[in-house]
């Protein structure tokens, strides 16, 4: 398989109809069809996958997952060990290491309005030679190691600061960040909780994160609405977990004459709850982590860098 080509992996529990019939579309679409594969990872292992040329459907074993060290990726939030995160991210970072240059990961309650809006945000960030290995919602920086908020405390153990974190309901990975998301695996045999790991592994191996501006309205809660989308039909969205809101406000798109073609502008403020600003300037689009950065000081509620464990410490998860 053309190592140049990529991949787009919605990930499911069981995949609804409206799910399925948008990955159709984008595997149907000229622009892709030649050099994007499209997935839905289907974590039920009962379902029963009907046969579909268009779509590549996978199921993995959980057992699999857990053994080869791809586990607790969403531990903290579902508890449970294996979930469609950790299958998507072994089946692209093992089973398909040599396969795909790039990997969107999106799940199935976050909504592309359109194939021209997954074509655009695609074409713009995946590109080797001007795109980005994390494209992401956000890049909120933990300086310091400071636990006092947000879920921060869970990091300890898991990454020496500076620390890193974005909402991941939709994102794009670069071949250099599956890799180096694999290496860390080999090391620790267990997956970080995923709204750190992506950032914060990206950022500690000097990799590009590109926040766009299309992936703003990926968000931890919002009630979306048919207006919100017309004003920015190239954006993605999330949640949208109502599939047959989804495939209502697709069909207004098409159907609509006076739909723009860009987004427009929009003035509502989205609250992200539990946000809080760190200490520190913010890194500037697109961020880069400098090559070298100062240990934490020992003070106030940040952890003593004597707390932070080095790599070949086992992993503060129950082994498996």
């Amino acid at each position: 398989m053309n190592s140049k080509k990529s991949a787009v992996c919605y990930l499911t529990r069981i995949p609804d109809s409206e799910t399925i019939q948008f990955a159709e579309e984008l595997a149907r679409d000229s622009r892709l069809a030649s050099n994007v594969d499209i997935y839905i990872m289907v974590d039920d292992n009962n379902f029963q996958i009907q046969s579909n040329s268009l779509i590549n459907f996978i199921q993995i074993n959980n057992n699999e997952c857990i053994s080869n060290g791809y586990h607790s990726s969403n531990k903290l939030e579902m508890n449970k060990d294996c979930i469609s995160w950790d299958k998507a991210i072994y089946y692209f970072c093992q089973i398909k290491q040599n396969d795909y240059s790039f990997v969107w990961l999106i799940e199935d309650d976050s909504f592309i309005p359109s194939v021209d809006a997954f074509f655009l945000l695609h074409n713009k960030y995946s590109n080797e030679n001007n795109g980005g290995d994390l494209i992401c919602q956000k890049n909120d920086e933990n300086l310091y190691g400071d636990t006092s908020a947000w879920k921060w405390a869970d990091v300890v153990g898991k990454f020496s600061p500076p620390w890193y974190h974005s909402m991941v309901c939709a994102i794009g990975c670069s071949r250099r960040l599956l890799d180096k998301i694999a290496n860390y695996v080999k090391q620790r045999r267990f997956l970080p909780f995923i709204e750190y790991m992506f950032n914060t592994i990206a950022m500690q191996n000097h990799l590009k994160v590109i926040n766009p501006p299309e992936l703003s309205t990926i968000v931890f809660r919002e009630n979306w609405t048919w207006e919100h989308v017309r004003q920015r039909p190239n954006n993605w969205f999330h949640p949208f977990k109502n599939e047959h809101v989804r495939r209502d406000i697709r069909s207004r798109m098409t159907n609509t004459e006076q739909m723009p073609s860009h987004n427009v502008g929009y003035t509502e403020n989205i609250g992200y709850q539990g946000y809080t600003q760190y200490q520190g300037p913010m890194p500037q689009y697109p961020y880069f982590m400098p090559p070298m950065y100062n240990p934490p000081p020992n003070n106030g509620s940040v952890l003593p860098s004597i707390l932070y464990y080095p790599p070949n410490m086992p992993p503060p998860y129950p082994p498996h």
